[in-house]
């Protein structure tokens, strides 16, 4: 019995170190081959993945730079100088909310000398050279310092010394009693002309050789590009150039000034196309002609041209207003001709007959002529001012809403007048500033947001 117990016992013992072998060698090698296949294709592939989407990210944030510090970019293609680019506000495009301001200058509402309207904003000059402005400021171009979202309620200051102004369509142009031509706000397309795509919410300055003699002696900002004209007759541009609308310019866009003409007298630009006249009268145009708003002819036979055309369907104009796809033009004996898009009845012609690919006159009797994106008007040589074109939030300025195709008069006594997107705007002879139109974005500076089909004057105080 005793031999019995001495041999179960050891039959056991094996039983055991048979199991514990089993439990000991087994999981290893299994856990070994789960986990390290599953860890290397699943991190390695994931962060390749990771850094490759990461890099395409960083051009789109370079490409609107933080402005230099320091003055004195050299733009070699024209001599001009960039300095005193800067701002308070963020990147170009990126918009800071802020409490709208309040008038920081004391304005004298019967002082004003020129005008100018933007999209929806306005730019006005004071009779000692103050330059104001007020309305949309979501990219700075009131200039002011600051972004506001999505408006500026009250005048603001923005520079002093200042001969001329101009606004185009999210970024303004001015120049000083010296000649010194100033650019701020949106700069997408390189509109400010100093090689980067960042923004300016209150003036930089572009020197145009000043220090040599030269000087600016006009400027046309249009939607995402700029001219400015030099005293010798040579015409800068910068930005886009898409549908070849700087005209000398072999390129998408220019990034800084480069000279696109020579013996230019005037300059005008919206939308995509731009028109010149040289000193000896001859027309010239370049950008898009689809519908035949270069006055080039049916725009199915001429869609675009990406140089300087001339234009020989009118002649003895002395100057020109472009809205977004139609012209207008002023010949010296006083009579406005009109071509291109007409959908609105933008070209005064008492039809909305969807274009016009042939001059057509409108008016006689005319000392100017603007346009804003598909409203137009003029003033007579008697001073009253006359408009048509689109009307839906009284832009027009009749007192009523809906397209008005055949001129209608606003006011008398007027000096100049333009318009933007959704508003007009007019000097008066006595230095009042008249506003109707839309005011979203308080274009018509009175403290509201309600439109006003008819003129009221502004008051800034």
């Amino acid at each position: 019995m005793k031999h019995i117990r001495v041999i179960l016992a050891l039959l056991l013992a094996a039983c055991l170190l048979a199991l514990t072998a089993c439990s000991s060698s087994q999981p290893e090698p299994t856990a070994a081959p789960t986990q390290a296949p599953t860890e290397a294709p699943t991190e390695a592939p994931t962060e390749a993945p990771a850094e490759a989407t990461d890099a395409p990210a960083e051009p789109q944030v370079t490409e609107e730079p933080k402005p230099t510090e320091e003055p004195g970019t050299e733009v070699s293609a024209s001599g001009m100088k960039v300095v005193g680019v800067g701002g308070t506000g963020t990147a170009s495009d990126t918009k800071t909310t802020l409490t709208s301001a309040t008038s920081n200058i004391e304005v004298d509402d019967n002082g004003w000398v020129a005008i100018a309207s933007g999209y929806d904003y306005i730019m006005a000059i004071q009779a000692d050279g103050t330059l104001c402005g007020w309305g949309m400021n979501d990219f700075g171009q009131v200039g002011s310092g600051t972004y506001k979202d999505p408006c500026v309620m009250a005048v603001q200051a923005v520079l002093k010394d200042i001969a001329a102004v101009d606004a185009g369509k999210k970024h303004t142009a001015a120049v000083g009693t010296d000649g010194t031509l100033y650019l701020w706000g949106r700069n997408h397309n390189s509109q400010l002309g100093d090689g980067t795509h960042q923004g300016r919410d209150e003036p930089g300055v572009a020197k145009s050789l000043v220090e040599t003699g030269e000087k600016i002696i006009d400027i046309a900002p249009g939607d995402t590009l700029t001219f400015a004209l030099a005293e010798d007759g040579t015409l800068y541009g910068t930005g886009d150039n898409g549908k070849g609308q700087l005209g000398g310019f072999d390129g998408k866009e220019a990034e800084k000034p480069v000279a696109v003409a020579e013996d230019v007298a005037s300059v005008y630009t919206a939308g995509e196309f731009s028109i010149i006249i040289k000193k000896d009268g001859t027309i010239w145009g370049a950008g898009n002609n689809k519908r035949g708003q270069l006055g080039l002819g049916d725009g199915d036979d001429v869609k675009s041209v990406d140089t300087w055309t001339q234009i020989t369907t009118i002649s003895d104009v002395t100057s020109f207003a472009l809205g977004e796809e139609f012209t207008l033009a002023l010949k010296n004996d006083g009579t406005v001709w009109s071509v291109g898009r007409n959908n609105r009845g933008q070209l005064g012609t008492g039809s909305e007959e969807k274009a016009v690919y042939e001059w057509t006159q409108v008016a006689e009797d005319v000392k100017s002529v603007f346009a804003g994106v598909e409203t137009a008007g003029f003033v007579k040589n008697d001073g009253t001012l006359w408009m048509f074109g689109l009307n839906d939030c009284g832009q027009v300025g009749n007192g009523e809403k809906g397209n008005v195709s055949t001129p209608v008069q606003i006011l008398d006594d007027v000096k100049m007048a333009d318009c933007g997107q959704s508003h007009g705007v007019a000097l008066k002879n006595d230095g009042s500033v008249w506003v109707w139109g839309q005011n979203k974005y308080y274009q018509l500076c009175d403290g509201t947001t309600t439109d006003s089909p008819t003129p009221k004057q502004v008051i800034t105080h």
